[in-house]
Formats: structure tokens, C-alpha cells, sequence
């Protein structure tokens, strides 16, 4: 691992070193085609509160009868499994650095292709339940092309990020790799986006993409047709989508029909003018076709057929260098729900396998993304109102404030933030995000996490 870490520490140095700081290094030039290698650097440090697998884990093992998990399954002794009192009870300190390269070719005015491999190192005490959870309930990429080493207190990471070639002409586009296809109209919460949505609290903001064929035809300069496949390992888990987006007057919108994890989806998006401020929309409808089985089920069933809807409105204040001001509220009727009993919030991410423990084999696991019937938007509350304001003090300052209110649990998310920018190749952000509410609901349970987060770009 010292080897790893000194050449990604002598990497960076070369990156620092090389080239005119923002700017993309062109590597090749002849005619229209070229090449050219950008790169960013970034650096995170975190602190906040975690739990350890190993503590939560050791009374399910210990204590199989009183857990609920042996001769059979027992909901009210796994609910009240004392295990569960180890979630959020460990300091959590992490130094994440990533090094990402972007190579972009273009051969003439239709064909070019873009790759981006990212390299990383995490360092510190982590909080190894939470990102195994987080693992083991996400959607996977058809072609892996990562890989990792870990140690106690450390892990280096290499992926990749993007990998696509394209086709464009007048009327036609086509895309092939991984790339993302952002779909939807909201700010903090996006729905109808079954590829590529990203929570509104996730401190990296990005998303890891999605391996698929995307295919656009433009009818006119106000309508546009788009078609997704996005293959799976087997059959059964291929998605393929359609979206006919386009404008009317100063109406845009997007009519979308898909299947996501075997599970038909319709749904539209609408973003207009109101008056000086901008009024968007989401609606989607999902009708889940595959079983799950919620640990305080008699037996596995369909997941019911639910409605997802968002309304945002935003504001452009004239007020000083201007004040952004926006109110978005999310209905989810696929909530999750905030559990029962020490496990709380994360009782709705496990659910009962029909295994035999008497055979060895575990009657409760982690859910899997069938849960989700395709939707990439998790929550547990079923009705959530985000509210954001921000303010540019100087162009290389900027203050942010975000609040999140769940109606359901009656808790709250407060993430304030600071970016500063002071050289063209540097941008610094301070944040944190805090909670208040009690343990059974959206955030009551949720950790504080502070963070700061740098970008450096070359």
C-alpha cells in the first residue's frame, strides 16, 4: 500500500506541476481532431459519528435467540436486538483525496469520446456499517472497472468515472458507455430521474453514471425525442426508458415511459415562467411487478403501486449582488417508514429471505433495490419540504442554507454552507449539516457531519 499512496502522492505533485492551472492540456491537434487530458484534485475532510459492524453485529451473534435470527425468525426480538444500540456511537474522522483524469478525443465533427478514471485514498476511523449498507441497497453498473485495497485505518480506490464514445449530427445523437442522462426539473429531488438522481444531502453531488445507449432524435427545435437502454447482467434486469421532451410557448416539459428493475413507469415534467420566478413539476407513477418481504411481514408480496410528486418554485431576489431563494416539497409514496423498536430508521432497510437458520442460512438480509420498485429517490418520510437560500457576498464568496422539514417524523435537516473561490483552479467549501427530531423519523437519527471540501482544478 506505501507504494500506492507514493505514486498517487507523486501524481498529484506531477499534475500541480504540469500545465496552466484551469485549463485543459491539449495533448494532439491535427485539423479538426484532437486530444486533450484535464484533471481535478479533490480533497475532503469529515468528522462525525458512525457505527462499527463489528459491535453491532457481535450481540446478533452471541445472542441469536434473544435477536430474533435462530431456531427462527422473530421480529420483536430483532427489533430490539441490543446490537442496535451501537448505530452512531462511534467517532467517525476521514481524509478522502481523489485524483481525476479526463482524456477527451474528438476525430471530426461528429465522432468524439470522453473516459475519466478516478483515483482515491481514504484515510481515518471510518464508519464500515454505513458504507457496506450503502453498497449492498444500490444499483450496480453492468461493467464493474474498479477496484480496491484496504487496510484497517485506510483504502485506495480506482474506477471509472465516465467512459462514452458519441455520434452527433444535425438530428441525430447517439451515446454509448457510461455516462449520465439527467432527467427532471427539481432542484433538490428528482423522481422521473431513474438513472442518474442524486440525494440532496450527498456531499460529493455526483453521480456514478450509468452504462447505457442513449439515443436522441430532434424533430424540431422545440421537440426532441430520447430513447435509454441501459443492459443488466440477466434479462430481467435490463432498463430501457423513452422521453419526449420539448417546449410550448414558455412551457418546457418531458413525458417519460420506462421500465426500471421490471417495474413500468410513466411520468412528466413541467417547468415554466411565473411571474419573476421559475415553477417546476414532477409526476411519476410506478407499478412495481416483483415481491419483497418486510421483516414484519407473515410472507413476501408485490410492492403496491405508488405516486412520486414534486413542486418547486424559486426566486432570483434583486437585493444586493442577489439572493436566491427556493421551496420544493416532495410527496414519495413509496416511503419507507421509520421503523420499530432500538433498530428505528434502519429496520426498513432489511427484510426476511425464507432462509433456514437450523441450515446455516440467514433468515434476514439487507433489501435489495427491488424495495425501491426502480425509483432512485429513498426516503422514509412520505412528505418532505426543502427550503434554500443563497447569497453571493463577493463572486468568490458564497453563502448557502438549506432546511428540510419532515412532515411525517416532525424532524429537520439544517446544512449550511460557505464556498470560496479564490484563484480561477481553486474552490473551497465549509459545511455542516445538522439535525433536529426524535428517533423514529427522517433525520432524528441522523448524525451531525461537518466537512470541507476543496476542488482543485488543472
Amino acid at each position: 500500500m506505501s507504494r500506492t499512496a507514493a505514486s498517487f502522492r507523486v501524481g498529484m505533485l506531477l499534475i500541480l506541476l504540469w500545465g496552466d492551472s484551469g485549463h485543459a492540456r491539449e495533448l494532439w491537434n491535427s485539423g479538426e481532431a484532437e486530444l486533450t487530458l484535464d484533471s481535478q484534485i479533490r480533497l475532503i475532510g469529515l468528522t462525525s459519528r458512525g457505527t462499527s459492524s463489528a459491535a453491532l453485529n457481535a450481540p446478533f451473534a452471541e445472542n441469536p435467540t434473544e435477536c430474533g435470527v435462530f431456531p427462527t425468525f422473530a421480529y420483536a426480538g430483532f427489533i430490539n436486538c441490543p446490537g442496535w444500540n451501537a448505530v452512531n456511537q462511534e467517532r467517525v474522522g476521514l481524509g478522502y483525496a481523489r485524483l481525476r483524469l479526463e482524456l477527451a478525443g474528438r476525430a471530426n465533427e461528429n465522432w468524439s469520446a470522453f473516459i475519466a478514471v478516478d483515483n482515491q485514498i481514504e484515510a481515518g476511523v471510518f464508519d464500515d456499517f454505513s458504507a457496506s449498507l450503502s453498497q449492498g441497497i444500490s444499483t450496480s453498473t453492468l461493467v464493474d472497472a474498479s477496484g480496491q485495497i484496504t487496510g484497517e485505518n485506510y483504502l485506495y480506490r480506482y474506477s471509472l468515472y465516465r467512459g462514452y464514445l458519441r455520434f452527433e449530427s444535425r438530428y441525430f445523437e447517439a451515446v454509448i458507455g457510461r455516462q449520465r442522462i439527467p432527467w427532471g426539473v427539481g432542484r433538490l429531488w428528482n423522481p422521473i430521474d431513474r438513472f442518474n438522481a442524486i440525494a440532496p444531502l450527498q456531499i460529493q453531488g455526483e453521480s456514478p453514471g450509468v452504462d447505457a445507449v442513449n439515443l436522441s432524435v430532434l424533430f424540431s427545435d422545440s421537440l426532441q425525442l430520447q430513447a435509454v437502454f441501459a443492459p443488466g447482467a440477466n434479462s430481467s434486469d435490463h432498463d430501457y426508458a423513452g422521453r419526449l421532451q420539448g417546449f410550448i410557448g414558455t412551457l418546457d416539459f418531458g413525458l417519460m415511459a420506462g421500465v426500471f428493475d421490471e417495474a413500468p413507469t410513466v411520468g412528466i415534467d413541467l417547468a415554466t415562467n411565473l411571474g419573476g420566478a421559475a415553477g417546476r413539476a414532477e409526476v411519476i407513477y410506478t407499478h412495481p411487478e416483483r415481491n419483497i418481504w418486510p421483516t414484519e411481514a407473515s410472507n413476501s408480496y408485490t410492492l403496491p403501486d405508488f405516486w412520486q410528486v414534486i413542486v418547486s418554485l424559486d426566486y432570483n431576489v434583486d437585493w444586493g449582488n442577489g439572493l436566491y431563494l427556493l421551496a420544493e416539497h416532495l410527496y414519495n409514496g413509496n416511503a419507507l417508514g421509520f421503523g420499530a423498536g432500538r433498530a428505528g430508521p434502519l429496520l426498513p432497510l432489511y427484510q426476511q429471505t425464507g432462509g433456514n437458520p437450523l441450515l446455516g442460512e440467514a433468515p434476514v438480509g439487507l433489501v435489495t433495490p427491488d424495495r425501491f420498485g426502480g425509483s432512485r429517490v429513498i426516503t422514509l418520510s412520505s412528505q418532505l419540504t426543502g427550503l434554500q437560500a443563497g447569497y453571493d457576498i463577493t463572486p468568490e464568496l458564497k453563502l448557502s442554507m438549506v432546511m428540510i422539514y419532515d412532515w411525517d417524523g416532525e424532524s429537520a435537516m439544517f446544512y449550511p454552507s460557505i464556498t470560496y473561490s479564490p484563484l480561477s483552479w481553486l474552490e473551497m467549501t465549509l459545511a455542516v449539516q445538522g439535525t433536529a427530531g426524535q428517533k423514529l423519523s427522517e433525520y432524528g437519527d441522523r448524525p451531525t457531519t461537518g466537512f470541507l471540501l476543496s476542488n482543485l482544478y488543472f
